[in-house]
C-alpha cells in the first residue's frame, strides 16, 4: 500500500491520545506557528507539551466550573511543579486546588501567564490526556505497580548498575532533563558552581531551560568536537555541569564522550547525557554520565500515543546519592494510566529500534545518491562518526533519524511528500518535519535568525526524516515522488 500524507489536523495514530498532529504543507506549519485559526480550529491534540489535548482542556474547564475558578487554567501534575514554575515565571497564583490526582492552578491573563505556559511546555508538567479522560469519566487509575515494574525491567539491561527503584519514569523526556539540571544545581551551587556548558545544538526546550536560568551563566559551544573551548570554560572552576545530546538533534553529531568525561572529572563538573535521538537500545552512555535523561516517547512508545521519559543517576559517580535524592524530589512520575500504555509497548523497543535503524540505513544510501539531495546526515556518518561508534551498542544501527539538505526548494519537497508530516520521531510510521520551522520559527523567518542557525552548522531549511516500519520500497517511493522533478 502506498504511503499517504494525512489531512491537516489528523491524528496519528487515530486516537485521542495521539502525539502526532499532521501539518501537510509548509503553509500549514507557518499558520500553526502563528496560531492562525484556519489551522488551530482543526487541531484536537498533538505533541502534548506543545498542544493542549482536547481532553486536558475539557478537564481543566470542568474542574474550574465546579470550583468557581476564573482566570487562565493550568491543570498540572503536582503541587510542587505548580508552585516552582509559577515562581520561576513570576506568575501570581490566584488559586491552587487539588482536583482528583492533579492540581488546578489559576492565574490572571497576561505576560506572566504566557511565561508560565512556556515553563510548563519546557518541563512537561501538564496532565496527560489519559489522566484527564479518567477525571472526566470519574474513573480511578487502578493498579499500576506491575506496569511500572515491567517498564523498569525492560530498561534495566540498558541502564546496567542502576537498581530498579532508581530508574525513574517521568512525564516526559523534558521532565527528566529539568530534574537532572535542578539536581546538579542543588549539589554544585553550594560549591560556588553555577555555570552551564551546552555542547552542540540541543533540542529547543533543553536550550530554553539553560537560557532562562536567571543566575546561571550559559555557554553555547556549537561544535561538539571543540573540547578545547569546553576546557577553557571548565578551567574557570565555576562550571556546574555540561549538557550534550548523544547524538544531537537534528545535526546528529556526537562529542567524544570519553574525552569529555575525563575533562569533567578533572574540573569537577557534572555531565548530563541525553540519547533521545537514537534511543537507549542504540547507544550505551550511562557509564560516562553523572545523570542520563532520555525521552521514551520515541522508540519505547513506538505506537505514538504515550509521552514519557526516564532519568537514571550513575551510581558509581561522585555525589551519586545526593544527585539521585535531588533528582527524585524534583521530577514528576508518569501517570499510572500512561504507565500501563507504555508497558504494553516498551517490550518491543529493542526490536523496533533495530528495524527502524536497518531501514534508515538503506534509505540513507539511496538519498545520498539522489541528485536533488545536497547532504545527508545520520549519527554514523560525517566528522563525528568515530565518536558515535565508541558509544554504539554492539550490533546496533544508528536510529531512525535522517537529516537531509536539499538542492531544490524545501517547501516543494515537503508539500509533495506523501508521508505523515508533524513532530516526533522513532515511531512505527515514517514522519517528516521541517524541523527548524517547527522548533525555531522566529529564527527561520528572519535573516538574522537564519544566519544564527547557519553559524551553528545547520541549514535552516533542512528536513528531518524519521523512518518507520513500512517496507523500504514504500518509503523510497514516497521520497522519490517528492524529490523527482
Amino acid at each position: 500500500m502506498a504511503l499517504v500524507s494525512p489531512p491537516l489536523g489528523a491524528l496519528v495514530p487515530d486516537s485521542p491520545h495521539a502525539t502526532v498532529v499532521c501539518l501537510p504543507t509548509l503553509a500549514d506549519v507557518e499558520s500553526y506557528e502563528r496560531k492562525e485559526a484556519r489551522v488551530w480550529e482543526k487541531i484536537r491534540a498533538g505533541y502534548p507539551r506543545f498542544v493542549r489535548n482536547e481532553l486536558v482542556r475539557r478537564a481543566a474547564v470542568a474542574a474550574a466550573n465546579e470550583l468557581g475558578r476564573p482566570g487562565v487554567l493550568f491543570p498540572l501534575v503536582s503541587r510542587r511543579a505548580a508552585e516552582q514554575l509559577a515562581r520561576r515565571a513570576g506568575a501570581s497564583i490566584t488559586s491552587l486546588d487539588d482536583v482528583g490526582d492533579f492540581v488546578l492552578l489559576t492565574t490572571p491573563a497576561g505576560d506572566a501567564a504566557d511565561r508560565l505556559h512556556k515553563f510548563v511546555q519546557h518541563t512537561g508538567t501538564l496532565i496527560s490526556s489519559r489522566q484527564a479522560e479518567a477525571y472526566l469519566k470519574g474513573n480511578a487509575t487502578g493498579e499500576t505497580a506491575r506496569s511500572l515494574a515491567q517498564i523498569r525491567q525492560t530498561l534495566g539491561p540498558y541502564l546496567a548498575g542502576v537498581s530498579a527503584e532508581d530508574i525513574h519514569i517521568t512525564t516526559s523526556g523534558m521532565n527528566a532533563v529539568e530534574a537532572a539540571i535542578t539536581a546538579v544545581n542543588l549539589v554544585q551551587r553550594p560549591r560556588g558552581r553555577k555555570v552551564w556548558i551546552q555542547l552542540g545544538w540541543l533540542y529547543v526546550d533543553s536550550t530554553r531551560l539553560l537560557e532562562k536560568a536567571k543566575d546561571a551563566p550559559h555557554h553555547f559551544i556549537a561544535d561538539v568536537r571543540d573540547l578545547t573551548a569546553v576546557e577553557k570554560i571548565l578551567a574557570t572552576g565555576t562550571v556546574a555541569g555540561v549538557f550534550t545530546e548523544v547524538p544531537n538533534n537534528p545535526q546528529l553529531e556526537t562529542a567524544d564522550i570519553s574525552a569529555l568525561r575525563s575533562l569533567c572529572d578533572h574540573y569537577d563538573a557534572k555531565l548530563l547525557l541525553d540519547p533521545s535521538s537514537v534511543g537507549l537500545a542504540t547507544v550505551d552512555v550511562l557509564p560516562h554520565a553523572d545523570i542520563l535523561c532520555s525521552s521514551l516517547t520515541k522508540y519505547a512508545a513506538s505506537e505514538g500515543d504515550v509521552m514519557a521519559g526516564v532519568l537514571a543517576v550513575n551510581p558509581s559517580r561522585p555525589d551519586a546519592a545526593e544527585l539521585a535524592r535531588e533528582a527524585k524530589a524534583n521530577l514528576d512520575e508518569l501517570h499510572g494510566l500512561d504507565q500501563i500504555a507504555l508497558a504494553d509497548q516498551i517490550g518491543r523497543m529493542g526490536e523496533v529500534t533495530a528495524r527502524l535503524s536497518a531501514t534508515a540505513e538503506e534509505i540513507t544510501r539511496r538519498l545520498a545518491a539522489h541528485p536533488a539531495v545536497a547532504r545527508v546526515r545520520t549519527a554514523k556518518d560525517g566528522a563525528t562518526a568515530a565518536a558515535f561508534k565508541k558509544i554504539q551498542r554492539s550490533g546496533a544501527g544508528a536510529g531512525a533519524l535522517i537529516t537531509i539538505e536539499l538542492r531544490q526548494a524545501m517547501r516543494t519537497v515537503y508539500d509533495r511528500l506523501p508521508v505523515v508530516k508533524g513532530p516526533s520521531f522513532g515511531l512505527g510510521f515514517t514522519i517528516v518535519a521541517p524541523f527548524l520551522w517547527l522548533a525555531h520559527f522566529e529564527e527561520v523567518t528572519t535573516p538574522a535568525g537564519r544566519e544564527t542557525i547557519r553559524a551553528a552548522g545547520l541549514d535552516p531549511d533542512l528536513l528531518r526524516l524519521s523512518i518507520g516500519l513500512e517496507p523500504v520500497e514504500e518509503i523510497w517511493a514516497a521520497l522519490a515522488f517528492a524529490l523527482d522533478p
